[in-house]
Formats: structure tokens, sequence, C-alpha cells
């Protein structure tokens, strides 16, 4: 065996060896980083601000023909939007109808009982009507009074 060739073998071993020992301390800081950056970086939304209320359900700020009158929002920190909102706001008949037909919203015959953490002002008269968005696993519900226009929006993301 030549002797000459073993110095070579073993540093070339050496060096395989000292590239997987940085690899798995890059892979251990990088994960590192990605788990403290999770548990702190990504705090949930909680608004009282009914045009932020809005904000946060809609994705923009409500048009002008819609009058946001009370709201309350809160979203998780988690990576998949998981939320409750829960709005009360005039509209005209136009943005209401326009409303159910874009998300094939119905009228709700099953029975439903109020949340329990819902505000104070979050009260449905008797004049409204109740509407949900079609399957029996679906939380949330929507009203409108057909005496005011006053709706009343309690929608659940969980």
């Amino acid at each position: 065996m030549d002797t000459q060739t073993l110095p070579a073998m073993s540093t070339n071993r050496l060096v395989n060896q000292n590239y997987i020992f940085m690899t798995r301390a890059k892979l251990l800081v990088l994960s590192s980083f990605i788990l403290i950056s999770t548990l702190i970086g990504c705090s949930g939304i909680k608004t009282n601000d009914p045009k932020k209320a809005y904000k946060h359900w809609a994705g923009a700020y409500p048009p002008k023909d819609l009058n946001v009158l009370n709201g309350q929002y809160w979203e998780s920190a988690h990576w998949t939007k998981e939320y409750i909102v829960f709005l009360k706001f005039k509209s005209t008949k136009e943005w209401w109808d326009e409303f159910l037909k874009q998300n094939d919203i119905l009228v709700d015959k099953d029975k439903w009982t109020i949340s329990t953490d819902a505000p104070s002002w979050f009260n449905p008269t008797k004049n409204t009507i109740r509407y949900c968005g079609g399957d029996h696993f679906n939380q949330s519900r929507y009203f409108r009074d057909t005496l005011t226009g006053v709706c009343f929006f309690y929608e659940i993301q969980l």
C-alpha cells in the first residue's frame, strides 16, 4: 500500500466531516430562526374599531354605500387564516343583494343560537331575516333588518 495516499484520504474524510458539521450547524441555526420568528413575530389581530374590523374581514375599507356602525375582529397568529368577526352596518339594498348573490347566501331556516362571545351591540331585531352560507357546518350568519336596512354579520373561520 502506498503511504503517500493515506494522508490524502484522511484529509478528504476530514473535509467531508467538516462539511457535514457545517451543514448541520447552518440547518440548526436556520431552524431556530424560523421557530423563533414564528413564535415571536406572528402576533394575532384584535380590534374593536368598526372600519378596521371591516378592513381585516373584507381586505379593503368599506365602500361609500356602506356605513359601518360597530365591529369586532379577531384573527389568530397562525399561518392559516382563522378569524371571528362581528359587524353591524347599514348598506344599500343593491349592495346587500350583490353580497348575497356573489357568496351564494340563502335564507337560513335551521335553528341557530347566537355566539356567547358576541358583543353587546350585536342584537338583530325581530325584523331581521337570517341568512347562511349553505352548508350545515358553516356557523356564520348574516342578518338584515327589513325595515331599517341595518345588517349584522357573524362570520367565523377556524
